[in-house]
């Protein structure tokens, strides 16, 4: 059976990404362009919502928890996971609402995937790892076993966490890093062995740290 979907968050081409998982996994997506600027062609193209089962449509991580808190405001209530059908997911794994995975991700067992996580394409996520709010992989990126990852945090593409690492929020692990120590909020780090380098990024609030939905 079909399934409406709503897919919050729309200007990007990301979006997409979102689209097609939903079209294999037999959504009927709608997507709505909350912000302005999403490409005409996406499906169901609205700027109003209606509540509903809904995900992000975006891969930015602190974007992804400042839009979860919009859609909150916008009268949405019921987040859902959306799982591409060529991932593997172990099933002692949990993925909270809102989370994302794309295709060809790997989630290992004991992982706990929170609320409105994205997980990029072939993304390998090890055992007992804990993923916080609206934190975001790039593609290909690794972790092994035993990773903390804090809410808003991104992880570039390619990049690899070592076992036993903690990353603090919103921190930015760039791309192809390998991270070997543990990562400090609001840290950015590069290369390899991935170092910290200074920054002058803004931030969101802290306060949209927590998920809006639970």
């Amino acid at each position: 059976m079909i399934v409406p979907l709503t897919i919050f968050g729309v200007a990007s081409p990301y979006a997409w990404e979102v689209v097609e998982t939903a079209w294999r996994a037999e959504f009927d997506p709608t997507c709505v362009d909350n912000f302005g600027g999403a490409d005409p062609r996406l499906p169901g193209l609205t700027t109003g919502t209606e509540d509903g089962p809904f995900v992000l449509g975006l891969a930015a991580a602190q974007h992804r928890a400042a839009a979860a808190h919009r859609a909150r405001a916008a009268g949405l209530t019921e987040p859902v996971a959306l799982v591409d059908p060529t991932a593997v997911v172990a099933r002692t794994a949990t993925l909270k609402h809102g989370t994302y995975v794309n295709a060809g991700a790997v989630v290992a067992s004991h992982t706990v995937v929170g609320c409105h996580v994205n997980l990029n394409r072939s993304v390998s996520i090890g055992h007992d790892n804990e993923l916080g709010f609206a934190c975001s992989f790039g593609p290909g990126a690794v972790t092994t076993g035993g990773v903390v990852v804090g809410p808003a945090t991104f992880v570039g593409a390619g990049a690899v966490i070592l076992p036993g690492v903690r990353i603090g929020r919103r921190a930015t692990i760039g791309a192809g890093a390998v991270v070997t120590k543990d990562v400090d909020d609001f840290g950015v780090v590069v290369g390899n062995p991935a170092r910290a380098v200074p920054h002058s990024k803004g931030f969101e609030p802290v306060e949209e740290d927590r998920c809006p939905h639970c």
